[in-house]
């Protein structure tokens, strides 16, 4: 923590700083950044809050045990403390939760800025006991005076905006809109938002209406941009036929896995579900992790496309971070794939003869 920095700020010239740092991060703790924020409000001094999340971090620590969960804290906490720099104060709020303070900024463009370029950045770094991982943030800001007047109305929009960032699918931050976010409800069982009837209703109406081939295009790009999930395809017996990359992907390009590969690992019912690619390692599948490795590609989930005997390909989705799959997410899949394969086997074509021409 730059101590300079700290000094120049009228509410710590009157703290005493010698037990003001989280220990493990070296940041500001929760009850220092927790009074900074309630002294602005008291005295009317505009801010921006940041309630930032490390994406899926019980997943770090379950498959890579808690030391190199510490390790990601240290290191995260040093990366956003060095990206906000003087614009702003951080401090640990929660496990895996910081705070970021943003005095005198509550301009949407200029939050805007500061908090892509900390999710820019956190995105890029490399740890040296897994260097596959890629751990990403999700953010929910508020603004004082525009989103409320005190503690309580600021940390709850910004836990609204932190919450609708982890539905879209993590690696995001969100501003708080009241136009947009104030229906927001937080669900003490989120993944009743996933499993909701609306989204596969909204599913099976972009399937069923007009030309298949668009309509299997739309559904990708929806699947995509509602879930946020680094790579979603179908492929074939022989090729993708059809893709979405999410314009935050750190990969670009991915590539066709045989099909036999990925069916080695499926069950009974035609799904494969991979929360961390090491788990191959554990089973044997040296190949399929080769393969995965290749691509940046850390978890995975497949579904075959499947009729009346006769198989089409795979819906497949790629996450190059560690991704806990939820059970509604699978769901989805499962019934995007199998009514995509009713509607092949009823056009009576395979997905190669749908994109021959591609």
């Amino acid at each position: 923590m730059n101590i300079d920095k700290l000094n120049s700020l009228s509410f710590f010239k009157e703290q005493d700083l010698e037990f003001a740092f989280d220990g493990l991060t070296k940041v500001l703790n929760r009850e220092m950044i927790t009074s900074y924020l309630s002294y602005l409000i008291q005295n009317k001094q505009v801010f921006t809050v940041c309630l930032c999340d490390i994406d899926n971090f019980k997943s770090v620590n379950d498959n890579y045990g808690h030391m190199l969960g510490d390790e990601i804290l240290q290191i995260m906490a040093s990366n956003i403390e060095q990206t906000v720099g003087d614009k702003g104060v951080v401090g640990r709020y929660g496990g895996d939760e910081f705070m970021i303070i943003l005095e005198g900024i509550t301009e949407y463009n200029d939050v805007w800025e500061v908090c892509h370029k900390m999710n820019v950045s956190a995105g890029k770094l490399k740890y040296e006991k897994a260097e596959e991982l890629n751990v990403t943030l999700t953010t929910g800001i508020s603004r004082y005076p525009i989103d409320g007047q005190t503690y309580e109305e600021l940390i709850g929009k910004a836990d609204r905006a932190l919450y609708r960032g982890k539905m879209k699918g993590r690696n995001c931050f969100i501003i708080y809109l009241a136009a947009k976010h104030s229906n927001i409800l937080i669900e003490p069982n989120k993944e009743k938002l996933y499993s909701s009837m609306e989204m596969i209703s909204r599913i099976f109406n972009i399937l069923t209406a007009g030309d298949l081939k668009k309509n299997i295009k739309s559904a990708i790009q929806y699947l995509s941009s509602y879930l946020m999930i680094d790579h979603i395809c179908i492929q074939s017996l022989t090729k993708i036929c059809v893709d979405q990359v999410h314009a935050l992907s750190v990969v670009k390009e991915f590539d066709f896995i045989d099909n036999p590969l990925i069916h080695r690992e499926m069950n009974s019912s035609g799904i494969f579900i991979l929360n961390a690619r090491k788990a191959l390692m554990q089973t044997g599948s040296t190949e399929l992790h080769a393969v995965l490795k290749s691509q940046q590609i850390y978890s995975f989930l497949a579904v075959k496309i499947e009729f009346n005997g006769c198989q089409y390909g795979l819906l497949r989705a790629d996450s190059t971070n560690i991704k806990a799959w939820q059970s509604a997410e699978i769901d989805l899949f499962v019934v995007a794939a199998k009514l995509i394969s009713v509607l092949l086997d009823k056009a009576n074509i395979t997905l190669d003869e749908l994109y021959k021409e591609d």
